[in-house]
C-alpha cells in the first residue's frame, strides 16, 4: 500500500554534505519525496518531534543535538514507505547498522555528539501514528495532512 513517512537528515548528515547521496538512496529504493526543505529547527518543533521521549535521560540532549545545526526534512512517498525507508536507514546504533543501510554506510567514526546523542545521521517514522504526528510538524502548510 502506498504510504508517507516522514524523513530527516540529522545535522551530523547535512554538515557532512550527505544530503544528495542520501537523496539518491531513497529515490534508487523506489520511494518519491514529495516535500522536502532544508532548515535550522527551532526548539518547540524539537520538543513537539521528540515528545514521546520526554522525561528520558537522553531527551535534553536529543534536543540540543537536533537544533545544533541545519536539518533536511521531507515527506517520502511510496508502497510499504514506512517500513522500506526503516530499513533502508539500518539499525538506530550506527556502530550495529548492517552494509548497505544509510547507518551502516555512512557513519562517522565517533557516533557521540557533544551532548551524549549518538549522531546516527538520520530519522524516519517508525509507524503510521508516528508519521501522521510528524509530518504536520514540518509540513502543515504544504501538505494536506
Amino acid at each position: 500500500m502506498s504510504e508517507r513517512t516522514f524523513f530527516m537528515i540529522k545535522p551530523d548528515g547535512v554538515a557532512r554534505g550527505l544530503i544528495a547521496d542520501i537523496k539518491q538512496r531513497v529515490v534508487s529504493a523506489g520511494y518519491t519525496l514529495v516535500a522536502e526543505k532544508t532548515i535550522q529547527m527551532e526548539a518547540e518543533q524539537a520538543k513537539k518531534l521528540y515528545a514521546v521521549h520526554k522525561g528520558q535521560p537522553f531527551y535534553p540532549g536529543l534536543v540540543a543535538f537536533i537544533t545544533s545545526g541545519k536539518v533536511f526534512v521531507s515527506v517520502v512517498e511510496g508502497e510499504g514507505a514506512i517500513l522500506g525507508i526503516r530499513k533502508l536507514m539500518g539499525a538506530t546504533d550506527p556502530r550495529k547498522a548492517q552494509p548497505g543501510t544509510i547507518r551502516g554506510d555512512l557513519r562517522e567514526e565517533n557516533v557521540i555528539s557533544a551532548s551524549g546523542t549518538i549522531k546516527n545521521v538520520v530519522h524516519g517514522s517508525d509507524s503510521p501514528a508516528s508519521a501522521k504526528h510528524e509530518i504536520p510538524i514540518f509540513f502543515a502548510k504544504e501538505l494536506e495532512v
